[in-house]
């Protein structure tokens, strides 16, 4: 499964929720940026016929209402009416035209964008399969209990996350774009001169493959511990029901057999222990994407 959209940390919200909605408004970021497009630049001649039968509907309405004024109306209020309606008419008309040649308000928004977003197509198959890793990782962070009951604030996750997943994403953009210009200059005869050059553009692509790749597995190791974390904390709360189960064992256990009673005690405290361990182990994790390469 190829990788989602991911976006620069400013973009709007109202514009993620677009690509949820019109996803074919996006263009990739390989791809030149979008022009500004109207109604009248995308197709002129229906624009402009439009206007001609608006035009017409208008006039022919006008005058179809100024008899029937004329001839139901006092001639001083007929007038006033047929004004009236005129004004109307050319308020409209004048709406109808300039909103021909506004943008679309949804393209606009995705062409001032463009760049801030890259799409799965702007990665190949090598670079898309490091960022639908991180982005598991990232989404599973997100939706831990542990996240969402604010156990790990002090990492600052809804920050820290989508920046790291935007520097992944653009690192992981330039490789593909390297990979696939390596791939065209070397087709054909290789000669002694091209691989002098190729040789140490091939050296350095893999550095930084292997850098992200580092980075993905920080990623990874914090969504464990996160995970970890939250199994924990489940746990914690299946133990909230422990007096049903001690009521449960004096209707049928012989009186005086505390050893259950003791085993759910000794577990909780081991539990509370475990619990605050894994956190502490997950918030360190966390701590260490936000320091600096």
């Amino acid at each position: 499964m190829g990788p989602e959209p991911v976006f620069a940390p400013d973009v709007p919200v109202e514009v993620r929720r677009l690509f949820e909605r019109k996803p074919e408004l996006f263009v990739p970021a390989s791809s030149p940026k979008p022009k500004r497009q109207t109604s009248w630049s995308t197709e002129p001649a229906a624009t402009f016929g439009s206007l001609l039968v608006w035009l017409a509907v208008c006039v022919g309405g006008w005058i179809l209402a100024l008899i029937i004024f004329a001839l139901t109306l006092p001639t001083a209020v007929a007038a006033w009416a047929a004004l009236v309606l005129a004004i109307v008419g050319v308020v409209t008309t004048g709406a109808v035209g300039v909103g021909s040649a506004v943008e679309n308000r949804k393209q606009k928004a995705v062409r001032l964008q463009h760049g801030k977003y890259l799409l799965a197509e702007d990665f190949d198959e090598e670079s898309g399969r490091l960022l639908a890793r991180g982005q598991r990782a990232v989404k599973s962070v997100l939706e831990a209990t542990v996240t969402k009951r604010g156990l790990l604030d002090d990492v600052k996750n809804e920050l820290v996350l989508p920046e790291q997943l935007w520097d992944i994403g653009q690192v992981l953009h330039e490789q593909s774009v390297l990979r696939a210009r390596q791939r065209e200059v070397a087709r054909g005869m290789a000669t002694a001169e091209l691989e002098a050059v190729l040789g140490p553009q091939r050296r350095a692509l893999n550095r930084s493959v292997d850098a992200i790749k580092r980075k993905v597995e920080l990623l990874e190791h914090y969504a464990d511990r996160v995970r970890s974390a939250d199994a924990a904390l489940r746990a914690e709360a299946a133990l909230e029901d422990g007096d049903r189960y001690i009521e449960l064992l004096a209707r049928t256990e012989p009186v005086g057999d505390t050893s259950v009673v003791q085993g759910f005690a000794d577990e909780a405290a081991s539990l509370k222990n475990t619990l605050s361990q894994t956190i502490a182990a997950a918030r360190d994790a966390g701590r260490t994407l936000a320091l600096p390469d």
